[in-house]
C-alpha cells in the first residue's frame, strides 16, 4: 500500500464536520423557541398513491476494517491498532494535537458500529410509519459492506431490494449511497465530476473529492425515476470547487430531462446559507433543472444543519421540472426535517453520534419529502 501522509491537508476540512458547538447559543435557544426538538412522526408518513425519498448524511458509517488506500485508521479497533505499525505511523505523522490524540485513542469497536447502524436505523424507522421512506440517498457511508450491514440488520424487515454503493476517490473511504424499495433498472454508475484549479496541488485534492452516484429504479407506475445522489466538497474548500460540482449536477438533470426521464437529485451539498446569499448556487443554478427544496416548500423548516447557532440546508433535495410529463407530481408541503427522539438534542439541533454514550445517530438532520404517481 502507497503511504499518505496528507493529514495536514485535511485537518481543517475535518473540522468542520466533526465539530459541533457542545454549549447552546442565543441563536441555537431562539431555534429551540421556535420549533419543537421532535417533530410528529405523522408528519412523514406518506399516503397512498405517493412515494417517500430522503436524503441522509449518516456521518462516518464506517465499518471496522481497514480499506486498502484510504485513511480509515480512526476508525478502527483499538486493539486493531496498537499494534499495527502501520497505523501508528499515521497517527505519528498527524500535525493536529486533537486528530492524533483521536486517531490513538479512538475506539470504533464490533460494539460502537453495532451502536452507530441502530441509531441511524430508528432515524429511518421514525418516517413513514416505521416502514422507513421508499428511496434513501446517502452520504458519508464507508462501503458497501457496511451499508448492507445496516439494511441486513436495522432495516431487515422494511422490504430495501436495492442497496447501492460505487467506491470513488475520496480519501477517508466516504461514499455517496443508496437504497430503495423499488427494482434497480440498468447499471448503476459513478460520475466523476471533472474539477479543474489553476493550482496544481489544489486539483491533486478537488479530484479525490466524491463523486455522483446514479441509480434508476422502477415506480409502483410502472415507471422510472433516476436518483442522483451526492456528497459535495466541504467549506474548506475552495467555493469555486462547489460551483463546479454544481454545475455539474445541474447540466446532467438537464441532459435526462431532455431525455425524457424522471430525475431526483440531492445530498449534502455543503452549501451554507451565507455562501448561497453571495453565490446563488440554489436559486440561479439548480432551480434551472428543477425544484429546490428549500426555495418551494419547508418554509417552517430552520435548516438541515447547525455549526455554531447558524443553521443552513446543506442537504438538498431537487426534482426535474419534467416529473408531471413522466407520471410524477411533487407534494411540496411535504417537506420535512426529520427530528425524532433518536438525533435531536434538547435545544432543537442534530445529535450527533456518541460513541462512549451510544446515542445520537449524525450531525445533520435527514430531508424527507413525498412524490404522487399516477
Amino acid at each position: 500500500m502507497k503511504k499518505i501522509n496528507s493529514f495536514k491537508l485535511l485537518a481543517v476540512p475535518f473540522l468542520l464536520t466533526l465539530i459541533v458547538g457542545c454549549k447552546s447559543t442565543p441563536k441555537q435557544d431562539a431555534a429551540a423557541a421556535s420549533a419543537p426538538a421532535v417533530i410528529d412522526a405523522k408528519t412523514v408518513a406518506k399516503s397512498d398513491g405517493e412515494l417517500s425519498v430522503m436524503t441522509f448524511n449518516v456521518e462516518n458509517m464506517l465499518d471496522t476494517i481497514h480499506d486498502k488506500g484510504t485513511e480509515d485508521y480512526t476508525y478502527l479497533p483499538l486493539s486493531k491498532k496498537k499494534k499495527n505499525k502501520e497505523v501508528q505511523a499515521f497517527c505519528k505523522a498527524m500535525t493536529n494535537s486533537y486528530y492524533q490524540k483521536e486517531c490513538y485513542e479512538f475506539d470504533w469497536s464490533d460494539a460502537v458500529l453495532k451502536a452507530k447502524l441502530k441509531n441511524v436505523g430508528d432515524v429511518i424507522k421514525f418516517v413513514d410509519g416505521g416502514k422507513g421512506p421508499d428511496n434513501i440517498l446517502m452520504a458519508e457511508v464507508e462501503n458497501l459492506r457496511v451499508l448492507k450491514m445496516l439494511v441486513k440488520t436495522q432495516l431487515s424487515k422494511l422490504g430495501y431490494k436495492t442497496v447501492v454503493l460505487i467506491e470513488g476517490p475520496d480519501l477517508r473511504g466516504i461514499d455517496p449511497a443508496f437504497i430503495s424499495k423499488f427494482p434497480m433498472v440498468g447499471k448503476p454508475k459513478l460520475h466523476i465530476i471533472p474539477y479543474q484549479d489553476s493550482n496544481p496541488e489544489k486539483l491533486k485534492w478537488a479530484k479525490r473529492s466524491r463523486g455522483i452516484l446514479e441509480v434508476t429504479v422502477q415506480a409502483p407506475n410502472k415507471k422510472n425515476i433516476t436518483f442522483l445522489s451526492a456528497h459535495f466538497p466541504s467549506q474548506s474548500n475552495p467555493t469555486e470547487w462547489r460551483a463546479q460540482a454544481v454545475e455539474f449536477a445541474k447540466n446532467l438533470m438537464l441532459d435526462y430531462q431532455k431525455q425524457g426521464r424522471a430525475v431526483i437529485f440531492g445530498g449534502d451539498l455543503n452549501i451554507i446559507t451565507t455562501e448561497e446569499a453571495s453565490k446563488a448556487y440554489f436559486k440561479n443554478e439548480l432551480s434551472k433543472a428543477g425544484q429546490v427544496s428549500h426555495l418551494v416548500g419547508c418554509k417552517h423548516c430552520l435548516g438541515s444543519h447547525n455549526y455554531r447557532g447558524d443553521w443552513s440546508f446543506l442537504d438538498v433535495l431537487v426534482f426535474s421540472n419534467n416529473l408531471k410529463d413522466v407520471g410524477f407530481e411533487l407534494q411540496t408541503d411535504s417537506f420535512q426535517v426529520v427530528r425524532s427522539p433518536y438525533n435531536t438534542k434538547a435545544d432543537g439541533t442534530p445529535n450527533r453520534f456518541n460513541p462512549e454514550a451510544k446515542t445520537g445517530a449524525a450531525d445533520h438532520f435527514p430531508l424527507y419529502s413525498r412524490v404522487k404517481y399516477f
